[in-house]
This record gives structure tokens, C-alpha cells and sequence, in this order.
């Protein structure tokens, strides 16, 4: 009987919890030549950041008044929103990867905060 009042109560929060998807999609492959994509985000653009996985990074986008325009760099992947790509709640952000020249996989991480919440994106080149 506690089991099951444990699985119904369990059952309760998570029918209750909201699903944000921030990043769409969560995870994302660039050719190892270098590449550049567009990608649809919630993310507010002053909160853009790249991280890697030690939290070592670009916590904070560099603003251009001139463009409009939010640009997250580091090391071999540049990540850019502008004002101007808002459209019916989104931005376009666009990833762009340098050449990769090590002959391994490396991986980075792009985030950020759309309103209370955050999220990140996976972002790997081979």
C-alpha cells in the first residue's frame, strides 16, 4: 500500500511539472571541415554562454549596438543571436565551428536562461 501511494504521489508532481525546451535540438554535430548552423532558441541573447565540460568558457556574449547582435566565442565554436531574428517567441541562433585540425572529437556546450529557466545544447564536431 505505501508503494503504491509512493507511485501515485510520484505520478502527481511529474503530471504537474512543465517541460521547457529551450534548445531545439539538444544535441548537435558539426562537420570536422568547419560548419555553420542555424538553430531556433527561447534563450534570452544576453544570457548566451559556451562552456566546456569543466565550466571553463564564455560565460557572458560580447554586444554589438551597431547590429543588434549577441556573439559568444570560445575556443573553435562562435555562437551568435541578433535582436532582429526574434520571431513568434524564438531567435535564431546561428553556431559557427572553426576547422578542426586536432584529428579528435571535441565537444562544447552552448547554453543559457529563457526566463527562469536554463538549458544547454551539446555541441560536438569530429
Amino acid at each position: 500500500m505505501k508503494n503504491l501511494f509512493a507511485i501515485m504521489a510520484a505520478m502527481v508532481c511529474l503530471m504537474g511539472c512543465e517541460k521547457i525546451d529551450i534548445f531545439t535540438p539538444m544535441n548537435v554535430t558539426l562537420a570536422s571541415e568547419g560548419q555553420t548552423m542555424s538553430i531556433e532558441t527561447s534563450i534570452q541573447p544576453q544570457s548566451l554562454d559556451i562552456l566546456d565540460y569543466d565550466g571553463n568558457g564564455t560565460n557572458m556574449p560580447e554586444y554589438d549596438a551597431a547590429t543588434g547582435t549577441y556573439t559568444a566565442t570560445y575556443l573553435w565554436l562562435t555562437a551568435t543571436i541578433s535582436e532582429s531574428s526574434f520571431y513568434d517567441g524564438k531567435y535564431t541562433l546561428v553556431l559557427t565551428a572553426e576547422k578542426n585540425t586536432t584529428g579528435k572529437a571535441r565537444t562544447l556546450y552552448v547554453g543559457g536562461m529563457d526566463k527562469n529557466y536554463s538549458g544547454s545544447m551539446k555541441v560536438r564536431q569530429e
